[in-house]
């Protein structure tokens, strides 16, 4: 036998299994999941991994398992580990809350943190729903929809094409004064009395926006009230966890994630007259605890956030943006967009812009609206200097408490909330940045709500969570957009 051959054959395919090893190692998703693969978009030189790359755009929904605790005007962001947190929000009086962490809430229970099993789950549910088709080129997304042919492509709507919705009916005064009851997204009954008193008017015919106060909750259906109920819910196991409420009991917060993968629960209503707050609270998973944040500037009852792809927060209301950098613990402020809009949905845009979309019209009484302004927020090159706002091509239509995300395709998807005429809309607005044209999305049944969440999660699909049904009902169904 000649050793000398046999040994440089051995060699040989050695070297080629190593090589093929190494391959393989470094394709991601080769030898795992795509949920285990996948995370929140991040840098070379943060904890998060990068979305899996998807062309898009997104059409087909699905329901999924739904939130334990049905909720409305929670907060939504995804961990570095994938998952989604749902955070605080409005829920029925009695019952209220997650309970003591661990508790039974029908849904698997776990010690919080990115490795945490939980125990056997609820039987996962998922439901393909079949989207109603596109809007033509020239309309705008159906206000509502239900389940019908399945869409297999967007129609494009060009910056020409764009038009501005009529004026809707008064939606209440800015929810920043902390003179003021909180309004919700856009009214529907009115009341007298001081902050915090119970309604007493009596609800208006759905659809009209006219009050100026908390709405009476619609009949049978109990009073609510700010939770800190917070819960996990883990794409690749299709399964809710409960992890630590919230220190501070609150609505019409927002939420994001920093790139070490620190949670951030940020402003909104507390209080039992829901006051604005300034508060910032941070949850570490790999603890499972909650800390006291620097607070924001200023009291924000209505805001939205977004991580840049700087790595900084930025959160937004009325009047002021407001821009937390977690390495050195700080905030800045710039100016809002001149619209003045509250509560729109704020997104981060893959070149580094922050785009704000809808929301409520300036002005109030009856020069409130659901807005269809859009702009792009440039930040500036170094922490020191100001960004500056640009405006975008309008929303097709305008919304108020809708929510939105930026898809793994890069596109955001702005889905759900109340239109001009106040009317809970199923409608799907998708911007694509790089040419500047919006594009009616899937109208289906489960993204017909207002009021409620959205992420995305770490296997690449937009969530929505929670929210109001156009009766008035408080969901806990949750639903899955997809390619």
């Amino acid at each position: 036998m000649n050793w000398s051959r046999t040994s440089r054959r051995c060699a040989s395919r050695a070297f080629v299994l190593t090589a093929t090893l190494a391959a393989a190692l470094a394709a991601p998703g080769l030898l795992s999941s795509v949920a285990e693969a996948a995370a929140p978009t991040g840098s070379p030189t943060s904890r998060c991994p990068s979305l899996p790359q998807i062309a898009g755009p997104l059409q087909s929904w699905e329901t999924v398992t739904a939130l334990p605790t049905p909720r409305v005007h929670l907060a939504a962001t995804t961990g570095c580990d994938g998952r989604i947190y749902a955070i605080g929000g409005q829920a029925a009086e009695t019952g209220a809350g997650g309970g003591a962490p661990g508790s039974p809430t029908g849904t698997p229970t776990a010690t919080p943190g990115p490795t945490a099993s939980p125990t056997t789950p609820t039987s996962p549910t998922t439901t393909p729903t079949s989207p109603t088709a596109p809007a033509s080129p020239t309309q705008s997304p159906a206000p509502t929809g239900t389940p019908g042919s399945s869409a297999t492509t967007t129609s494009t709507v060009g910056p020409a094409s764009l038009t501005r919705k009529p004026l809707a009916g008064p939606l209440g005064p800015s929810t920043d004064d902390p003179t003021t009851s909180p309004t919700t997204d856009l009214p529907t009954a009115t009341l007298t009395g001081s902050p915090g008193a119970s309604p007493t008017g009596s609800p208006t015919t759905p659809g009209t926006p006219t009050g100026t106060g908390s709405p009476t909750s619609p009949p049978g259906v109990a009073p609510l009230t700010p939770v800190g109920t917070v819960q996990v819910y883990d794409p690749r196991k299709n399964a809710w966890t409960d992890a630590p409420d919230l220190p501070t009991a609150r609505t019409h917060l927002a939420a994001a994630t920093d790139l070490d993968g620190r949670i951030y629960a940020i402003g909104g209503r507390s209080g039992s007259s829901n006051q604005p707050t300034d508060i910032v609270e941070v949850y570490t998973p790999s603890s499972g605890s909650w800390s006291t944040g620097k607070p924001l500037p200023s009291a924000m009852g209505d805001p939205s956030a977004a991580r840049g792809t700087d790595g900084r927060i930025y959160v937004l209301d009325a009047k002021t943006l407001a821009i937390y950098d977690p390495g050195s613990d700080s905030w800045s402020t710039a100016g809002a967009p001149p619209s003045g809009n509250r509560a729109p949905v704020l997104t981060a845009l893959p070149d580094g812009r922050i785009l704000a979309a809808g929301g409520i019209g300036a002005g109030g009484g009856s020069a409130a609206r659901a807005a269809t302004d859009v702009f792009a927020y440039t930040p500036g090159s170094k922490a020191a200097e100001k960004g500056s706002w640009a405006q975008m091509s309008d929303l097709p239509d305008g919304v108020a408490g809708a929510a939105g995300a930026t898809g793994p395709d890069g596109r955001v998807y702005i889905i759900g909330g109340r239109d001009s005429a106040g009317n809970v809309t199923g409608a799907v607005q998708v911007y694509t940045p790089k040419d500047d044209r919006w594009a009616a999305g899937p109208t289906s049944s489960p993204s017909t709500r207002a009021g409620h969440a959205a992420a995305t999660g770490g296997d690449g699909r937009v969530y929505v969570l929670g929210g109001t049904s156009s009766s008035g009902k408080t969901l806990n169904t949750v639903a899955a957009l997809s390619k």
